[in-house]
């Protein structure tokens, strides 16, 4: 089965217009890069990029772990570290 492309067409275009900005500044070329995908994957904090389905899976798990007696934010740390579990 193909994987799925980690960053959109979008966050493609955004990298690579942070990394000629970086480099325009006088970084070299492997810093401007590393500034350039550290700023697209800062823009989404916390948001780890699952399918659908494993979102869901992750969903379904925090509201059990609500219905335990976990708090809203313990259960949603629950739910994705399970969900990223299974996936390795």
């Amino acid at each position: 089965m193909p994987k799925k492309h980690r960053y959109s067409a979008k966050e493609h275009r955004q990298i690579g217009h942070i990394e000629q900005s970086e480099e325009a500044r006088g970084k070299p070329k492997a810093e401007a890069k590393a500034i350039a995908y550290a700023t697209v994957n800062k823009r989404n904090p916390g948001r780890h990029r699952f399918t659908a389905k494993e979102d869901r899976q992750a969903k379904h798990i925090e509201a059990s772990e609500e219905a335990r007696g976990k708090s809203k934010a313990e259960a949603e740390r629950i739910g994705y570290a399970t969900v990223n579990k299974r996936r390795s």
